[in-house]
């Protein structure tokens, strides 16, 4: 019986929240889209004032650390905006102490800068998942608001019930209109993210070669004079 009156009390609150209409939920699912937009707008100039030529640096690195120029290897990722600058820089700043570092600082620089890039993003895709579901929410208020006025005026006929169902429909379109851009900002900023993710580690396996065959070099004198003496 207690279960009972508790599920009356819960349908009866809901009905008395359904009298606030579903014009509220137009306007949360709008202001939802505002944010949207700013923070789009946010990440696209990330995006854009990160871009770099990959290819073209791929050369720039190979010609300069082929004449074993390391400064100017250090100048082609000297700007330090892009992830594949900032995370090459720091593995070039550490080259010295050896591969195994380089490849530590590889991959720290690289989960640093995701979630940099990362950032926001996982507002787009809440946002593209669940604002069809807000916009329900208001299509469900909206025809029990309607049938509730159809209730009070059982003569009053489609004057009566349409401009509720066509508020409930509208709730409708206004969640798909804010969710499906939000899908499509998410998977566009997703590939983006993962394209920058394999510039960097593509331009990273050339800086990381050269550190091990110098490292190599290196040592390999010692070695043999080590050998000699034994």
């Amino acid at each position: 019986m207690n279960l009972e009156q508790e599920g009356f009390s819960i349908i009866n609150a809901f009905l008395r929240f359904s009298e606030l209409g579903a014009e509220w939920v137009m306007w949360l699912l709008l202001g939802l889209g505002l944010v949207m937009i700013i923070l789009f707008f946010e990440r696209l100039v990330l995006f854009r004032k990160t871009k770099i030529d990959a290819p073209s640096m791929a050369r720039q690195f190979v010609t300069a650390l082929d004449a074993d120029d390391f400064e100017q290897a250090k100048q082609v990722v000297a700007r330090g905006v892009a992830m594949e600058e900032r995370v090459l820089a720091d593995v070039l700043e550490v080259a010295p102490r050896g591969p195994q570092v380089a490849e530590q600082i590889l991959q720290s620089g690289i989960v640093r800068e995701r979630q940099r890039y990362e950032r926001f993003l996982a507002y787009f895709g809440t946002i593209g998942n669940n604002a069809p579901f807000i916009g329900l929410l208001g299509t469900i208020i909206g025809i029990i608001v309607a049938f509730r006025e159809l209730g009070e005026n059982p003569k009053g006929g489609l004057e009566v019930v349409g401009p509720g169902i066509a508020e409930a429909l509208v709730a409708t379109a206004v969640g798909l209109l804010v969710a499906i851009p939000a899908v499509v900002v998410f998977n566009l900023f997703k590939g983006q993210v993962k394209t920058r993710v394999g510039n960097t580690d593509f331009l990273a396996r050339i800086v990381m070669a050269w550190i091990q065959q110098r490292d190599l070099e290196s040592g390999a004198p010692a070695d043999a004079s080590s050998d000699g003496d034994s």
